[in-house]
């Protein structure tokens, strides 16, 4: 086994607590290979605990291979893969998904769906799916309406001792997805109301904290949700809340910008929504995710009525956080790492070693990334942020014993 040795770096380690300046030798494949790490810094591989692979049934969107390649490229050692495949991830589905990530150059979990064929009637072999190594549960894309199995789903859960995370967005408060009521008429459309979000978060949060459930709350787009979650956090709720860096960094007046590229579930907010859901990351209870949704550009040039929501993000979120929240000083540059690394995967039980089990990072803070069509390795580029520079670059990643370098 050879080494790579990195001198003198700055380590900003929350998995292992070490913040240092020193230098990094670790075990890894191939030649032995020195870095320089002067003005560098070194932070734990990053976990996404929200992730499409579209694989199986939607590879032309992205695969498990090319989503991997979008991860690795964005920092990412760990992904949690959702269940909306085709068929369904579910019993044989899961085998064949571990089956396959063992190739990968990174970690990636899957959960299962919560309900079959995510229709919200009946609930998985749940103890099968655990049995198989999925990490959760969750119909992420629809929110789960029937009381008495969402109740039946979370205490099997917490026998597994595994999360339930769900989507939140009631179908009452939903009349075109995608884009908030707020900035719909613009386009004719009548949009998702807020209130969509609060209503079923208010109420799983509460039946998850009286079953002593784990719940993760996904992608949460409203301030009043986030203070939710903190209020039931406070009150001893097991409870996760996921922020994407687009809900932190775009509103719903966006959309006039960049069309189907901006349209989202949960849509995007206002701006008071995004400045106050930034107060949020150095919360232990809140993660970084991105919800990773890739698209064809056929799908996304459609009509904005008639078009997917969702964008990619795997590439692009750190960098884009760096520029728009720790360099502005909305937040700080270890809560961010925090948000990215320790607390998904404390929360989802993730095997995540930190720079000290050779799992890093490396980022110039003083260099610059540019997002062009070339800078992508996913199969779909559906980004407003193309044509963008963030200040910042991801200058290699360490994770299962091998150091990628990226230029």
């Amino acid at each position: 086994m050879a080494t790579l040795t990195v001198k003198n770096v700055r380590i900003i380690d929350p998995v292992s607590r070490r913040y240092e300046t020193a230098t990094l030798i670790v075990p890894v494949e191939g030649a032995d290979k020195t870095v320089d790490g002067e003005g560098l810094m070194a932070f734990p591989a990053f976990v996404d605990v929200h992730v499409h692979l579209r694989d199986p049934g939607f590879t032309e969107k992205e695969s498990l291979e090319t989503g991997a390649a979008a991860a690795l490229h964005g920092g990412y050692g760990h992904i949690l893969a959702m269940a909306n495949t085709k068929p369904v991830m579910t019993g044989d589905i899961i085998a064949d998904f571990y089956a396959r990530a063992k190739s990968l150059p990174l970690y990636a979990y899957t959960v299962s769906a919560l309900t079959k064929d995510l229709k919200g009637e009946v609930l998985v072999d749940m103890e099968e799916a655990a049995r198989l190594g999925a990490v959760g549960f969750s119909d992420d894309g629809f929110p789960v309406d029937n009381m008495d199995l969402l109740k039946e789903g979370l205490l099997r859960a917490k026998a597994l001792d595994l999360p339930v995370s769900l989507h939140e967005e009631d179908p009452a408060y939903v009349k075109n997805p995608g884009v908030d009521s707020r900035f719909a008429p613009a386009f004719g459309l009548k949009g998702a109301d807020a209130m969509a979000e609060y209503s079923l978060s208010a109420r799983d949060l509460s039946l998850a904290h009286y079953l002593g459930a784990k719940l993760d709350i996904q992608h949460i787009s409203c301030a009043l949700t986030a203070r939710l979650v903190a209020a039931f956090a406070e009150s001893g709720a097991n409870v996760l809340g996921e922020i994407t860096p687009h809900h932190l960094t775009m509103t719903g007046e966006d959309v006039k910008t960049y069309g189907t590229l901006a349209k989202m579930n949960p849509p995007l907010r206002t701006a008071e929504d995004a400045s106050d859901l930034a107060k949020f990351i150095g919360h232990e209870n809140f993660c970084i995710a991105t919800d990773h949704a890739p698209h064809t550009t056929e799908e996304k040039n459609r009509p904005l009525k008639d078009a997917p929501s969702g964008i990619t993000g795997l590439e692009t979120a750190f960098v884009l956080l760096y520029t728009e929240l720790v360099l502005k000083d909305k937040c700080t540059l270890e809560d961010l790492i925090a948000a990215m690394t320790k607390i998904p995967a404390d929360f989802y039980k993730l095997p995540h070693k930190g720079v000290a089990g050779g799992e890093f990072v490396l980022f110039d803070p003083e260099g610059e990334t540019a997002v062009d069509e070339a800078f992508f390795r996913g199969k779909s580029h559906n980004s407003p942020l193309i044509g963008k520079t963030f200040k910042g670059k991801i200058k290699g990643i360490c994770v299962k014993g091998k150091y990628h370098a990226f230029e």
